[in-house]
């Protein structure tokens, strides 16, 4: 136990080391990124009852566990159908407005609207308190009316869209991860992750901080092995070629397609040095030609 003490301190010393550097990157992005029109915005609204709401600084706000969400309406929009957006930051950083320009974007070109979410961030909770979050946000949908939950999510938050996508359509599966409670009359059509992260380690960050009362099933350790055993709606999996998680998302692909899940794999290849294909690319440049195919690619998806 006492080398697990060590693993973890370890682990934590890596995420804040970890969220210092998001920052320095998110910050001027954020400053800078420039909104479609054409799209109706209502943003911080709690989907837990009783929520508390206070407006936090710049810096913290990019580390917020706020359970609120943004609702992204288009002209023209289904009643009926949605996509439901989960930020990424490695499940310990992040909030809802590093999605927001892309999110938008999906919901101009594809004429769905798009819920794009906040949840608690590990370590304040663990990966069961984590999903609880976006099945609280999902039942605070259904009751708007929304019953087709198309999961779209980049690194961490690709991770989760994935898993949610499973568990929307499977109550086994719930059941095996805590949430049982759940009773919303919905389904997940496609998912989409976007630089996903699939696979990690129990034993170091971020996935020493999931699970550790050992109350949920080994799975959630790689969910190529959650797909194995429930299968998936039809996938897009979208990477580049400077993407730390490239080799992740080549293994998650070949499993996919072994198994006879319909999925198409999008590896963006680096064409200029102004340009590079890294981690997330789709999300900081959904403006980008090839965020834009992301984009074709993740309505193409929803579309079958």
């Amino acid at each position: 136990m006492a080398g697990f003490g060590i693993l973890k301190r370890v682990a934590d010393e890596n995420r804040k080391f970890f969220i210092k550097n998001c920052i320095q990157f998110d910050t001027p992005r954020l400053q800078n990124e420039q909104y479609p029109d054409g799209v109706n915005v209502e943003s911080d609204i709690p989907y837990i009852e009783g929520e508390n709401v206070v407006t936090p600084s710049f810096d913290e706000s990019l580390c917020s566990s706020l359970r609120v969400l943004d609702i992204y309406t288009p002209e023209n929009s289904k009643a009926d159908e949605i996509f439901l957006l989960i930020h990424g930051g490695a499940f310990v950083y992040g909030c809802k407005e590093l999605d927001k320009c892309f999110g938008m974007h999906l919901a101009k070109k594809s004429g769905i609207t798009v819920a794009n979410i906040n949840y608690r961030l590990l370590p304040t909770t663990d990966l069961q308190g984590v999903l609880s979050d976006v099945f609280a946000a999902v039942t605070f949908l259904s009751k708007k009316g929304f019953s087709k939950f198309h999961t779209i999510g980049d690194s961490a938050g690709g991770y989760l869209c994935l898993i949610t996508a499973l568990l929307l359509n499977s109550k086994q599966m719930r059941d095996e991860c805590g949430l049982s409670d759940f009773s919303a009359d919905v389904c997940c059509p496609s998912t989409s992750p976007i630089c996903g992260d699939h696979i990690e380690s129990p034993r170091q960050f971020a996935g020493i901080f999931f699970d550790p009362d050992k109350k949920m099933p080994s799975y959630i350790y790689d969910l190529g092995d959650a797909v194995e055993k429930y299968g998936c709606p039809p996938c897009v999996l979208t990477t580049g070629d400077q993407d730390m998680m490239l080799k992740q998302n080549d293994h998650l692909y070949k499993r996919l397609k072994k198994m006879g899940i319909t999925v198409e794999y999008y590896c963006a290849e680096t064409t200029e040095e102004t340009r590079p294909m890294h981690h997330v690319y789709a999300i900081a440049h959904p403006e980008w030609p090839e965020g834009i195919k992301t984009i074709d690619l993740t309505i193409e998806n929803a579309k079958r």
